[in-house]
């Protein structure tokens, strides 16, 4: 005799739900599906709750400005999702309208995030995960409060498997396509300076991934972290040095020489042109 069992969300299935339309989980407002249910994700009256997720303790109210006028730069916390912030990250740098063309406020304090893959909007409060001291732990605009970056980091999870934890794994290229709905594509082989120039003035968003020997690259910064997305903001022509911003320090630019850059870096991702 056999007994039906919920299906687990698998990486597999994990990675099915970053696809586009045709693919993409249903968010449909009221639905619980099946990884939602196995993740702790509660849907109810069309609000998306998610638990704190891995380092926080609770979740607090983030009171302070959702999308203010000016952009700030979207910084990684200490959830291992380089994928989805080095993503953010580099539409932030090439089109920022495009990040805040994706939330529309509601009252009290909820959020409809649109996510182009998606038939319907995911709504979520602005409850973020906190430590034990109070002080939110996730995404946050950088020097400042979780804000957008906040709102649309826990759309996200929600999307992906109703869950914080399971964004600790990813690619760029699905963070490209989830926040754009629009494809991306990837390679192996690292573009020259040139070839990084003429993307950046084709209105393209660039990230590219470290590899587990990354670490024995030294950089002015430190060594490279192994497994990390970095957002690719530009290249000089005349030295071959090429520019990335690191999501843990957003503010910083990295000049990497096009040596560093092919040892250091497994793969790059690569938008369409975005104006």
């Amino acid at each position: 005799m056999t007994s039906s069992r919920p299906r687990l969300r698998t990486w597999r299935r994990t990675f099915r739900a970053l696809a586009l339309t045709g693919r993409a989980r249903d968010a449909r407002l009221g639905a619980l599906d099946s990884g939602a249910a196995t993740t702790g994700s509660d849907t109810s009256h069309g609000l998306h709750h998610l638990p704190p997720g891995p380092h926080a303790t609770a979740l607090k109210e983030d009171r302070g400005p959702l999308t203010p006028p000016r952009l700030l730069r979207p910084r990684q916390g200490r959830l291992g999702d380089c994928w989805v912030m080095a993503s953010m990250l580099a539409i932030h740098e090439t089109a920022p309208e495009r990040l805040r063309a994706l939330l529309s406020p509601e009252q009290d304090g909820i959020v409809a995030v649109r996510l182009p893959a998606l038939t319907e909007p995911i709504r979520v409060d602005r409850r973020l995960p906190v430590d034990e001291r109070g002080s939110f732990l996730y995404g946050r605009r950088d020097g400042a409060n979780p804000g957008w970056v906040g709102v649309l980091e826990k759309a996200i999870a929600a999307h992906v498997a109703g869950d914080y934890r399971f964004l600790q794994r990813g690619v760029a290229r699905f963070g490209f396509e989830i926040l754009l709905g629009e494809r991306a594509r990837s390679q192996l082989r690292m573009p020259s300076a040139a070839q990084i120039i003429a993307w950046r003035d084709e209105g393209r968003a660039i990230a590219a991934s470290t590899h587990p020997l990354s670490s024995r690259v030294p950089t002015a910064a430190g060594p490279l972290p192994r497994n990390h997305v970095f957002a690719v903001v530009g290249a000089d022509a005349r030295s071959g040095h090429v520019h990335l911003r690191n999501p843990w320090r957003p503010e910083q630019l990295l000049v990497l020489d096009a040596r560093s850059f092919r040892r250091g870096f497994l793969s790059v991702d690569v938008t369409g042109p975005l104006g």
